[in-house]
């Protein structure tokens, strides 16, 4: 037996409930990725792109609004897999700035460069 085919509402409620849980999933892993930069300029375009999906959100609710729906995502694994992917990027980076700086992952490396044995002070 034949399954009957989408209604276009129901395709385009669908999409909006994607990119929704994108959007809100999103939100929550650009202050870590911002958090976890080297460099100032990298942080601030997580920062400014952090300001971007907020009205991208609260765009998407208006829609919602506008067609009566309540504004909820959608689980996507893509893009679990995606913010996951990034925050394991990040971690790793973290670890070998630590690496490079002299500090072991054992030790808090804040401590070792308060007290003068770590490598490198500034960062």
């Amino acid at each position: 037996m034949a399954r009957e085919p989408k209604k276009l509402d129901d395709l385009f409620h669908d999409t909006l409930k994607d990119i929704y849980f994108a959007e809100k999933k999103i939100l929550t892993a650009l202050p870590k990725m911002a958090k976890a930069a080297h460099s100032e300029d990298l942080r601030a375009a997580f920062e400014k792109h952090y300001s971007e999906t907020e009205g991208q959100v609260e765009r998407l609710e208006r829609v919602f609004d506008l067609i009566g729906k309540k504004a909820q995502g959608k689980t996507c694994d893509a893009i679990i897999g995606l913010v996951e992917e990034g925050q394991g990027r990040a971690s790793r980076r973290d670890i070998a700035g630590r690496k490079e700086h002299g500090c072991d992952l054992d030790e808090d490396c804040g401590k070792r460069r308060q007290s003068g044995s770590g490598v490198g002070k500034s960062v």
